[in-house]
């Protein structure tokens, strides 16, 4: 079986390669797509999965493809449940 690296959760991956390295927060993006700042926090600190829905709203905020962050965090979990089976 070949194996994939995956190196973070698709709320890793909109924390630190998105909203930190553009100088933004999550107070900000929380404004922009119209939820609660509890909601960004979370997902960020993967305390809560990305859903489709959320990656569409990132897609119209970033232009980044709602496909990308759901196959991120599809891999990410994953990942997570092999390593618990293992």
């Amino acid at each position: 079986m070949i194996e994939i690296k995956v190196r973070h959760s698709a709320g890793e991956f909109l924390k630190t390669m998105i909203l930190e390295e553009r100088g933004l927060t999550q107070k900000w993006l929380a404004q922009e797509i119209g939820c609660a700042e509890r909601k960004i926090s979370e997902i960020c600190n993967n305390k809560r999965g990305m859903s489709a829905k959320f990656a569409l709203d990132l897609e119209r905020v970033f232009g980044i493809s709602a496909e990308l962050w759901v196959t991120m965090q599809a891999k990410w979990e994953l990942k997570n449940a092999r390593d618990l089976a293992a």
